[in-house]
């Protein structure tokens, strides 16, 4: 039931290790150029989807320096970034044998208008709960803990109320003292006397550059109302596996199925490296690809997004198999609810 996300660069695993095994914790303040969200509707308007929420509508087009707070967590082999006031994303992840970033880590903060409440930016390990991708806490700050454990490793504690479903989440990041992965485990609480959604997917982002490939052991995809598509290859033979081969066409939306597993992930052939994720079948059925088209309706969102990283692909973990319209409850792709008092946790 453990789960990772795992630097898969060769030159790492055969290269000898004398490391002296430790695991460190650290709080600073840094620098970043900003693209601030403002104009916060003056009240929640109750009939809304996501009251008692209300919206920002004001992006700026001008970026400003402005001090973060962050926190890394950092091992002899990984060094990991997470952003509090950001939602608590895992905004960064580094393979210190090489250099190289096994999420994708915007050097910018640009919010723009995708979230439920409005701002969201690219980048990182995104924690969604409630009823909608890129919830309420996206771009917010939120409640987080830091802890040196007795076993070497350290954690980072996320955590927030959702208050659309009445619900509260907890994630907890955590390092290893000697391995080149971390783990996330969820405790997600019902403390409602009512049935809820159920609505809880991560999504993590990687560079769409470097000629990449999705392992996603699979044979169809299904969409948001659960239709359902060839995989990897569609009916016109092309290999949706490979990033470049999805040149055609609008954005796309793929919730991979059909084989018994408990992984998937990206490689870049171009750069020898990859990235893993692991989670138990049981615990996460969803698998999700999100990536723009590929031509100008979805370069716009890369100028939108950031100022120098390039474009980005959304590989995400679900509680269900996709991320449902409505239609999609007349199909075998139906969402349960979350019952009263209910406790869920899991591990990736």
């Amino acid at each position: 039931m453990k789960a990772l996300i795992l630097s898969i660069c060769a030159a790492w695993v055969l290269q000898p290790v004398f490391a002296q095994q430790t695991a460190v914790v650290r709080e600073y303040t840094q620098s970043m150029k900003s693209y601030p969200f403002f104009d916060p509707d003056p009240s929640a308007d109750p009939t809304d989807l996501f009251y008692p929420y209300f919206r920002f509508d004001g992006f700026s087009a001008k970026g400003t320096a402005k001090n973060w707070k962050m926190v890394d967590l950092e091992n002899d082999y990984i060094k990991l970034t997470i952003f509090p006031e950001v939602g608590g994303k895992v905004w960064g992840a580094v393979d210190k044998s090489t250099g190289k970033e096994f999420i994708y880590n915007n050097h910018v903060v640009k919010f723009r208008d995708i979230a439920m409440r409005g701002p969201w930016t690219s980048g990182g390990i995104e924690f969604n709960f409630g009823i909608i991708g890129h919830a309420p806490t996206s771009s917010t700050p939120i409640d987080y803990y830091t802890q040196q454990k007795e076993d070497g490793s350290v954690s980072c504690y996320i955590a927030s109320y959702e208050w659309v479903t009445r619900t509260y989440w907890n994630v907890e990041v955590n390092l290893p003292k000697d391995k080149a992965y971390f783990t996330t485990t969820t405790t997600w609480y019902n403390h409602s006397a009512v049935d809820q959604p159920y609505y809880q997917w991560m999504n993590a982002g990687y560079k769409a550059a470097g000629n990449a490939q999705f392992c996603y052991p699979g044979d169809y995809y299904i969409g948001h109302g659960g239709e359902l598509f060839r995989f990897p290859k569609d009916e016109e033979e092309h290999d949706l596996s490979w990033y470049n081969q999805n040149n055609f066409g609008s954005s796309k939306s793929e919730h991979v199925i059909g084989y018994y597993n408990d992984y998937y992930g990206i490689y870049w052939h171009e750069d020898n490296f990859g990235s893993v994720h692991h989670a138990g079948y049981d615990e996460k059925l969803g698998m999700k690809i999100f990536l723009w088209s590929q031509a100008r309706d979805g370069a716009i969102w890369e100028e939108l997004l950031t100022d120098t990283d390039g474009q980005y692909i959304e590989l995400q973990s679900g509680r269900m198999y996709n991320q449902p319209a409505s239609n999609s409850a007349y199909t075998p792709f139906k969402h349960y609810a979350f019952g009263p008092q209910m406790t869920d946790t899991w591990t990736e």
